[in-house]
Parts: structure tokens; C-alpha cells; sequence
């Protein structure tokens, strides 16, 4: 992670013509009407790196910013009018949660039109108890400082976690999700004390920015320092949705506002799918959720989201993908059929298929990540990919260990058990109900399906060659018959006539290496 702090330093006196030029702008804004007692001027006493190209007329509609909430209205008018601007797949979608001041940001998002499709929540912990339930640390904590970079941390994180969560029914929007967090300390006295306000917003890969805000000792009121820490609520989420750093003046008052900031991002050039192998097989996650990023309607890229989210009722296609072809493709996509018409799903929501890759294996070595990365490349060259779709990687080859990782991914709102639909083959189907797989007794596998809630198995056909040219189409559904009633519910065939493909990974790999070895002896294949 790459990491740049910039800090405004408190300047002890200020050029004459400074002085005049900024009494004049004073005045003006006084006979406009403009109540505030202290504004921004366009000659900044620090300077700070955020954006590729700041919307300076935007924020500085004229020659000085106040903090009024006249001024915060419009900017949140304007921040909301540029999302909807957007392409639906490129709008952010935020969560805010304020403990102290700032609150009055959310209610200016809130109060325009197409907010909704830029605010997804907003929350004021005012309590120290209702900061702790929605950061989920235990009412009983100790020790800890509700006015830190440490607390608003917590705070935007776990704003993060509940936009991604919000957002589950489009997987395709996730990469924009944020999350906003802001704790203060504000003077509730005139002249009593320095106030402090820490911003933090986080975006969807793990890239942040930190905002300490210090107002001084002055003769400001409580409503000011507000509309002022409101301010930067916004600007936070502004600066938060550029993607990359670039030196820029950062507007400050003169009457003892100073901001430092911090920006922490992800290096840009190393591979995301390798850094997500070496997560799972350094222990340090037990699944990372990988989404494609589109560029003119074709996939080419993944991002690793930096809190692993899943949807409800997902499904789930587990394999080695050694390499991905289109008869996996085609197997997710009659298995989305067979599913959307087996169960109703919400018009608002999109099913999603995810290949789950598991980079530990039962009886094999684990995959290393320069290997992942291949073969994840290669579902970027497919054809006819199913409109919402993803990768995860676990350390899970057992399906039982899938069920615990994935579900912990996934939250019901309604704290029900989550539901998984794993896609899987023949050949899977009959090691999932053979009894040598667990030590050769039956009453234990099918306590172990049992013990399965919330899962069910959508299973493809194969062809069996029978030797020589002959061969059957083997639907799984004479192995499905011996299973007692209770379990039969648990797989659903997808029949021949939804998908049949007569390929197989092994055929490819066999395929590419007669090629090798013909190129290596010169001839032509």
C-alpha cells in the first residue's frame, strides 16, 4: 500500500495585500448576506495530493468558499447531479456514519433528488454505545478514543462493509461502493477548548483517505464548526471517488482551520489476482472476492473487493479451471436458467454466479498465485459470460469447509441461514455422495449433507465414453435416486436439453500440449 500525508501549516501572519484582499472579499460576502464569520480564500496555507483534476469550479463557485448551509446544500446538490451523470455501472454508492458533527452533510445528500442512487445510508452515533453496535465492537469495550483516526477508521470501514452489503443485488456496482466515517469533539461552550473531527473514506478496493481536521480556540459556534465539519465530510467523499494522487492547493481559512491528510492506496501495478492468492495462502483471508472491471462491454480486469461480500443466494461454481473454456461458461449459464426458474428472485436483484477457486487442494499441491493469475486471465478472452459474475479464491477443497467460508460472506439482513447453490458436474456429484469419502460409511455422509443448511447442488450432465466411439450422456439423476427423500431435495438436474457440452479441461490441456510438442519438433500440427 502506498501511502502520502500532506499537512497544512498555521501561518502566524499574512501579507498586507493578503490582509486588504481578504477584508474586501469579507465585505463583500457580509452585504450579500452571507452570515458566516469565517470562509475559505483561494490562497491556501497548505497544500495537499489528491486528484487527477479537481472540479475547482464546483467547489469554489465564487472568489471564497463560506461555510454556510446555503453553500453546503449546493455542494452536495452538485455532487449528487455529477453521480447521476454517470453510467449506472460507474455511480458511487456511499454509507456515511457520523459520531459527533458532520451530520448535517447527510441530511443535505439526503434531501436532493437522485439521492438515492449516491446515498445508500446515513447514521448519527451520538452515544458512545450506538457507535460500538455499529462499528460491532462489544458494548463492554474499554480503553478506547471515540475522537481518533482509529474511530473514524472503524467507522468507515464498517460504513463500507454495509454499502457493499446494500449493493449485493448488482455485483457490478461494488467496485464503486464507499464508506464515510467521522468522529468529533465539538465545543459546545464559546471560547471553551480546540475542536477535532477525523474523516476517513474508504473505497471498495482498500484505498483511503484521512482527514484531521483541527479548529482552534475561537470565537466560532457550535452550529459553524458544524456546517464546517460537514463540509469536509462531503469534500472527503468527493476527493474519495478520484483514483489517483496529483499535487492541488487545498482551500483553507484563515481564522485556524487546518487540515492533514493522508491517502493510501493500492499499488497500481501489481497484478490484483496474485496479491489475493498470496492473501489466502498467507492465512491472512479466508476468501477474497474478485469482480471484473469492464471497459467498453468486455471484462478486463478483476479488482479484489477489500471486505469479502456475496450475496444472498449466489451460486456457486467450484473448480480448478485448469484452464476456464466455454463449457463452464455454458454450464453457469444453464445453471442460472434452471435457478431463476426453480426459485423467485427479487426484480430488483440480479442473480450472480462466482467461480470459486480454491487454491488448497485435498490430495494436491496448492496452486501458486503467478498460477492462479493465469488461469483467472483466461476467463477474460471467454465468450458469452453471464452478465453478473465473479471469482472467489478460498483455502477451502472440502465442501464443507466451502459452506462455512462462503456463508460467513453473506449477510441476510434477517440473520436467516444464508443460501449457497453450488454448480457442479457428474464426477463432483459422485465423490460428494460416495461413501469411501468418508470412510466408507453411508450414515456419515449423509449426516455431513444434513449438516449442510441453506444448500442446494445444480447439477450438469457428462458425456462417458463407453469404448470405442460409443458413449452416454450421464445426468447424475440414477446416483440422485438412491439417496434418501431428505437429500434428493438437494440436488436439481440440469437437464440435456439445457446444457451439453462435449469438452472437457483435460482435452484442452491435452490438446495445447500436442501443440507444444509439435512446434518443438518443427512440425506443423
Amino acid at each position: 500500500m502506498a501511502q502520502i500525508t500532506f499537512q497544512g501549516k498555521k501561518r502566524s501572519s499574512y501579507p498586507l495585500i493578503l490582509f486588504f484582499f481578504s477584508l474586501h472579499l469579507s465585505l463583500v460576502a457580509c452585504l450579500q448576506g452571507q452570515r458566516n464569520r469565517y470562509m475559505v480564500h483561494p490562497v491556501s496555507s497548505f497544500s495537499l495530493a489528491f486528484y487527477r483534476s479537481l472540479s475547482t469550479s464546483r467547489i469554489m463557485a465564487s472568489p471564497q468558499w463560506s461555510y454556510s448551509l446555503e453553500s453546503l446544500e449546493d455542494y452536495a446538490k452538485s455532487l449528487v447531479a455529477d453521480n447521476l451523470k454517470k453510467d449506472d455501472t460507474q455511480r458511487t454508492s456511499c454509507c456515511i456514519a457520523v459520531a459527533g458533527g458532520g451530520g448535517t452533510a447527510i441530511s443535505c445528500l439526503a434531501s436532493k433528488s437522485g439521492a438515492s442512487q449516491f446515498l445508500l445510508d446515513g447514521a448519527i452515533t451520538y452515544s458512545r454505545k450506538s457507535y460500538l453496535s455499529y462499528v460491532a465492537l462489544p458494548s463492554s469495550t474499554t480503553g478506547f478514543y471515540y475522537t481518533s483516526m482509529d474511530a473514524g477508521k472503524l467507522a468507515s470501514r464498517a460504513s463500507l462493509l454495509r454499502a457493499l452489503r446494500f449493493q449485493t443485488g448488482d455485483i457490478r456496482v461494488m467496485p464503486r461502493c464507499v464508506g464515510v466515517g467521522c468522529t468529533s469533539a465539538l465545543k459546545s461552550t464559546l471560547g471553551k477548548g480546540d475542536s477535532r473531527a477525523y474523516i476517513v473514506a474508504t473505497k471498495a478496493d482498500g484505498s483511503q483517505l484521512a482527514l484531521y481536521i483541527s479548529l482552534e480556540n475561537g470565537d466560532r459556534t457550535r452550529q459553524e464548526e458544524e456546517l464546517c465539519i460537514s463540509y469536509w465530510v462531503l469534500r472527503a467523499l468527493d476527493l474519495i471517488q478520484q483514483n489517483s494522487v496529483a499535487k492541488e492547493d487545498v482551500i483553507t481559512s484563515g481564522k485556524e482551520v487546518t487540515v492533514e491528510a493522508t491517502w493510501t492506496s493500492k499499488d497500481r501495478n501489481q497484478d490484483e489476482c496474485i496479491v489475493a492468492a498470496k492473501q489466502i495462502l498467507d492465512g491472512n483471508a479466508k476468501a477474497v472476492v474478485l469482480v471484473p472491471i469492464y471497459e467498453d462491454g468486455r471484462p478486463v480486469s478483476f479488482q479484489a473487493l477489500d471486505v469479502p461480500v456475496l450475496p444472498n443466494g449466489a451460486l456457486f461454481f467450484p473448480g480448478s479451471y485448469n484452464p476456464p473454456h466455454k463449457g463452464h461458461v455454458e454450464l453457469a449459464q444453464a445453471a442460472l436458467r434452471t435457478e431463476n426458474e426453480r426459485k423467485r428472485y427479487s426484480r430488483s436483484d440480479n442473480r450472480s454466479v462466482f467461480m470459486e477457486l480454491s487454491i488448497a487442494n485435498a490430495d494436491k499441491p496448492s496452486i501458486d498465485p503467478e498460477t492462479v493469475s493465469e488461469r483467472l486471465s483466461h476467463f477474460l478472452e471467454l465468450e458469452t459470460l453471464p452478465s453478473h459474475w465473479g471469482v472467489v479464491l478460498t483455502r477451502a477443497p472440502l465442501f464443507s469447509e466451502k459452506v462455512t467460508v462462503l456463508q460467513s460472506c453473506i449477510d441476510t439482513f434477517d440473520r436467516s441461514v444464508p443460501n449457497l447453490s453450488f454448480v457442479i458436474g457428474t464426477d463432483t456429484l459422485t465423490r460428494i455422495i460416495d461413501p469411501k469419502y468418508y470412510n466408507n460409511d453411508r450414515a456419515k455422509m449423509e449426516e455431513a449433507l444434513h449438516s449442510m443448511k441453506g444448500v442446494n447442488f445444480l447439477v450438469g450432465g457428462r458425456v462417458e465414453q463407453k469404448g470405442g466411439d460409443s458413449s452416454r450422456f450421464v445426468s447424475g439423476s440414477n446416483e440422485i435416486k438412491e439417496l434418501p427423500a431428505s437429500l434428493q431435495e438437494m440436488f436439481t438436474i440440469i437437464g440435456e436439453d439445457e446444457f451439453r457440452v462435449d469438452i472437457s479441461s483435460t482435452q484442452i490441456r491435452n490438446e495445447l500440449a500436442k501443440k507444444r510438442s509439435s512446434s518443438r519438433s518443427g512440425n506443423i500440427p
